[in-house]
């Protein structure tokens, strides 16, 4: 728009004030079209935000139906994890072990006087070649054997001069290493070690192995053999019964509450948030008179009261407390879970008010030992068919999917906001027109002003000469 201005140089009048007054006015409707602009963003832009948050409580209702989360699993614990660490692979038999570790299973390794390549070349080891270059340090010796995947040894550089190479193998069946001839290695044969084979027993029965790790010495179990254990004991290795994971559970029934309660705090404050008044009286604004509300105050608001907002928390917070029907009595509502607004008490508690749960840890721990079935189908469903969770995601889908209400929402402000931008568009060029008008009749009547006071002052000095 055009920012040039006249001036009142033969009317003596603030032209340009005058005209800056007029356009303010004239500008008024399209300062409200900024506004409403402002106003759709931001609604818009919260929805985005909530539906971002609801769909994060819709996966953490779908994990609390996930079939891994409630596969059986085994408790595994070791007496000594410093000796014998174990952990499940799948079924084991239910009951104690006794493991008694004499003997570790070891690398074989030879140690080598180590003189700098003086030409580029191989070190064959194990019949395989390895390239080393002419100056290399014993560390980039090393490095050149650590880095080839096809070597069978380990090396490691002691000092500038000794490298010692280690088998990548453990046990009796790689006592040997072969190291073929060559000028940059010379072995100090005193200090040969052969590989040995790891020897325990599993309850009295005498067991080898070629490695630390041992998958078949308990069905369903690897056991880490990690010191003798002579001096200490035997170590007992113990296996429970098969189950669910209480503890993954407990993990993603928080997950849970804490996404709805994010997405609940969210929604909640916007609902209850009022908009910020315009201070201006009509008059401010007939004059053209700036909003000085914030940024922030001017999207204060833009959600209260939103029914659709409220219809949905309303149905998520049925859902949480509605019992399921088909279910025993006793297990039949999250509420059996420890889920709930916190304890019931002589002052209820703001939180406890806008309906944000809380996990009684105790009470589904209790749930979980006692009825571990009948919380697996509360949430999950009876084999997998129904359940809670299921049921808690759908609603969700009503509103985050791709045709729910909020994208509908998003999508809606979209086309206002393209409409809007139009009409903006339209009236900037009418403002620009209708300033350039504005102007040039300022311009016109101080041109016609000047030109009669021109002639003005021709007929009086006509009239003064007629006299003399």
């Amino acid at each position: 728009m055009s920012t040039w201005s006249v001036s009142g140089l033969a009317s003596g009048l603030p032209t340009a004030d005058i005209l800056a007054q007029m356009m303010a006015i004239e500008k008024r409707p399209r300062m409200l079209l900024d506004t409403k602009q402002t106003l759709i963003e931001a609604r818009q832009q919260l929805l985005r935000d909530f539906q971002t948050k609801l769909r994060a409580v819709q996966t953490a209702a779908a994990d609390l139906r996930s079939v891994a989360l409630w596969a059986q699993t085994q408790a595994v614990e070791s007496s000594d994890p410093t000796k014998v660490a174990a952990t499940s692979t799948s079924g084991a038999g239910v009951g104690g072990y006794q493991i008694e570790v004499s003997q570790l299973a070891n690398a074989a390794q030879r140690t080598f006087a180590f003189t700098s390549p003086t030409a580029d070349g191989e070190i064959v080891i194990d019949g395989h070649a390895t390239r080393v270059t002419a100056g290399m340090t014993a560390q980039e010796f090393a490095t050149a054997f650590n880095t080839d995947r096809d070597a069978t040894v380990y090396a490691a550089a002691i000092d500038d001069g000794t490298i010692v190479f280690s088998s990548r193998r453990t046990g009796a069946v790689d006592s040997f290493i072969d190291v073929g001839p060559n000028g940059s290695l010379v072995e100090d044969e005193t200090k040969a070690r052969a590989g040995r084979d790891a020897i325990f027993t599993v309850d009295g029965e005498l067991r080898r192995s070629s490695e630390n790790v041992v998958r078949d010495a308990i069905a369903g179990v690897t056991l880490t053999l990690r010191g003798i254990t002579s001096a200490s004991g035997p170590v007992t290795v113990s296996v429970g019964a098969p189950g669910a994971n209480t503890e993954a559970i407990q993990r993603k029934l928080q997950a849970f509450v804490d996404a709805y309660n994010g997405a609940l705090d969210a929604i909640r404050s916007k609902l209850d948030e009022k908009s910020v008044p315009d201070e201006r009286t009509q008059q401010d604004i007939k004059n053209g008179v700036p909003d000085r509300r914030t940024a922030a105050q001017l999207k204060a608001g833009v959600l209260f009261g939103d029914r659709q907002l409220s219809s949905l928390l309303t149905e998520m917070r049925q859902l949480i407390y509605t019992p399921l029907s088909g279910l025993p009595e006793e297990m039949n509502s999250l509420a059996d879970l420890g889920i709930s607004t916190g304890a019931a008490s002589s002052s209820t508690s703001r939180d406890a008010l806008a309906g944000r749960l809380t996990l009684d840890v105790e009470k589904l721990t209790t749930a979980l030992t006692n009825d571990p079935n009948g919380v697996r189908d509360l949430l999950a469903g009876v084999d997998n068919v129904g359940g809670w969770a299921r049921g808690f995601e759908a609603a969700i889908d009503t509103a985050v999917r791709a045709d729910g209400v909020l994208h509908t929402r998003i999508d809606g402000a979209d086309e206002e906001l393209k409409h809007l931008k139009a009409q903006m568009t339209q009236m900037d060029a009418r403002l620009s027109v209708r300033e350039r008008s504005l102007q040039a009749m300022f311009t016109a009547l101080e041109v016609a002003l000047a030109k009669s006071q021109q002639q003005s002052q021709w007929l009086s000095g006509q009239l003064a000469s007629l006299g003399a």
